[in-house]
């Protein structure tokens, strides 16, 4: 005598959806990287630290530079002078420190949001008279830079889709934050 067979689904069947399902999210996920994270956090600090070395340069009636250190030795941080002199030196009694990036580098675009030629900074504002892989800053005591400046990073293996871009408008200090994705920049909101 045969048992009537009940409605249902076989192991077999149940494990054929989970390995689809595996092999979708698996799928999304690797397409879908922290890394996308990272490179948000990178460009925030980066704003935030040219904020806060603008409310510093205010506060303190003094110059700050921001240097960003694309060297190959240490090519991930930011140094922040208190330039007491005006000098853009590190002398005896000004305070330095350094903001480091995270897996993020200052890197050269194939394409730029302002124009200019490929650099992993651009615009009027830079610091002149640098070791060009040492481009820098000057934030006035009023809290203004010298002219707008674009600010670049990306990682190690340089896809697109990392880069991301500071524009830090002179007259203002103010930043907008942007995203290189699908050939193209697009500015993102806050």
């Amino acid at each position: 005598m045969q048992l009537p067979r009940r409605p249902g689904f076989t192991v077999a069947e149940i494990l054929v959806v989970i390995i689809l399902i595996g092999l979708v999210a698996g799928w999304t996920v690797s397409r879908f990287t922290n890394m996308n994270y990272r490179m948000d956090a990178n460009i925030r600090m980066l704003q935030n630290t040219i904020i806060a070395a603008q409310q510093t340069a205010i506060n303190r009636n003094m110059p700050v530079q921001l240097m960003f250190d694309a060297s190959s030795d240490s090519a991930m941080r930011v140094r922040i002078l208190l330039d007491a002199d005006d000098d853009g030196q590190v002398s005896e009694n000004e305070t330095v420190s350094y903001r480091p990036l995270d897996g993020a580098r200052f890197l050269a675009p194939d394409s730029t949001i302002d124009g200019a030629s490929a650099a992993y900074a651009t615009g009027p504002g830079l610091v002149t008279g640098r070791p060009a892989l040492m481009q820098a800053l000057r934030i006035a005591p009023n809290g203004t830079l010298g002219g707008d400046v674009v600010i670049y990073i990306g990682t190690v293996s340089s896809r697109s889709y990392d880069f991301r871009a500071l524009a830090v408008t002179g007259a203002t200090a103010r930043t907008a934050f942007w995203s290189h994705a699908n050939g193209a920049w697009r500015r993102r909101s806050y």
